[in-house]
């Protein structure tokens, strides 16, 4: 018998093929968060032969790291280099599009010699970032992943909607949705497990989709954003190439005097008329992101702006917190390790909603198989009555 299309019913089908359809995506997306959590120090621990070098007395130049590393790849061009964070650490650059052959070229802070180099999905760590962010299909992946980000905050709203008592709930009803009932058979604990999968860590799960949307799709979200809080975006420069570059020194030492802080990121120009930007950070960054974004004329060495996070409006500090909230870094240790557990919801979710949904299945091919049989039995009697 077909059953009457409600607006619950349209709810339920929603939620069960997005579940469905999409479930193993998600559950591929959870565990490798969950494995990335602590993804650098097992990354470190794993290589320790390509991220720590001996400490020396001081440290090179950013000119001449740069320069040892144009000696051993005069056709290559960098995109960005990242400071050591460690005493013992190295610097990082990174080389060519997102794909699996970006390259990565590791140097020794103290005599600017290449330590070494690997490429994106060339070693664990990387190959498990490139999984979880670009699905193994670079920026096609990483779009993908937005959509999908929309998808699984449609099944959490779904299975929200499913989950809400009517509006003549009892206290002992909305009692009852908070946990898992004893002695009710199979079916009825894997619901009540499916269900406790996604109210619990609900909010965490909304967070993770609404961060993914900022990261695939920056430019709509921070226009979003900023419309709201009626804030401006930052200004974009455009660079007149004016003779020879100066050099990198010169350009550190020009950010060094715009604001205090360490740097720890060099993003080169995509173009000959693009700034060059200079990361610098302050001991929270681990914690919150704050950073002040340097911008500077690499031809004359002008510092253009002064971007600092700590004086940033609501929509800025919005944007900024995406990262601590998605990766979990905003309260320590205890925190990363809730969210190990939290991208294990998915396949829990999952199983159990597959599960129920089997079980369901088979019950009800077994009521229609009842009903069939009893209706066989009664043309078989309506037939043999006609017939006295």
């Amino acid at each position: 018998m077909q059953q009457k299309l409600t607006a619950k019913r349209v709810y339920y089908l929603a939620h069960l093929w997005l579940g469905l359809i999409l479930g193993l995506y998600f559950v591929v997306i959870g565990i490798t968060g969950s494995l990335l959590i602590f993804g650098r120090e097992i990354d470190l621990w794993l290589n320790p032969q390509l991220l720590r070098v001996a400490v020396g007395p001081k440290k090179v130049s950013l000119s001449v790291v740069m320069q040892k590393f144009q000696e051993k790849y005069p056709t290559l061009k960098a995109s960005y280099i990242n400071y050591p964070t460690r005493t013992d650490g190295v610097y990082s650059i990174r080389i060519g599009p997102n794909q699996a052959s970006q390259l990565y070229v590791y140097q020794n802070p103290y005599t600017g010699e290449v330590i070494g180099e690997r490429t994106r999905a060339g070693h664990l760590y990387g190959f498990l970032c490139y999984l979880h962010f670009y699905l193994l299909f670079g920026q096609t992946g990483w779009n993908a992943n937005g959509y999908g980000a929309i998808l699984l905050t449609l099944l959490l709203l779904t299975g929200l909607w499913l989950w809400w008592p009517n509006a003549r709930a009892g206290v002992q009803v909305w009692k009852s949705r908070f946990r898992i009932k004893p002695g009710m058979g199979l079916k009825k604990l894997l619901y009540d497990v499916h269900n406790m999968a996604g109210i619990y860590p609900l909010a965490f799960s909304l967070i993770f989709t609404l961060t993914t949307l900022e990261f695939v799709f920056p430019d709509a979200t921070k226009g979003f954003v900023y419309a709201v809080t009626r804030e401006k975006a930052e200004p974009t420069f455009k660079i007149t190439p004016q003779g020879k570059a100066q050099s990198l020194d010169s350009l550190v030492d020009a950010a060094n005097g715009a604001i205090a802080g360490e740097i720890r990121r060099v993003s080169f120009p995509a173009s000959p008329t693009a700034p060059l930007t200079m990361r610098k950070e302050w001991e929270d960054w681990n914690v919150n992101r704050n950073h002040a974004a340097v911008t500077i004329d690499p031809y004359s060495g002008k510092v253009l702006h002064v971007a600092d996070t700590r004086n940033a409006g609501i929509g800025r500090k919005i944007i900024q917190y995406c990262i601590p909230l998605h990766y979990g870094i905003w309260g320590g240790v205890p925190v990363r390790i809730l969210y190990v557990f939290l991208g294990l919801i998915p396949l829990v979710a999952f199983v159990t909603g597959f599960w129920h949904w089997r079980l369901r299945e088979q019950a009800t091919k077994e009521v229609a198989a009842k009903v069939a049989a009893a209706q066989v039995k009664l043309s078989a009697r309506a037939e043999a009555y006609s017939r006295k």
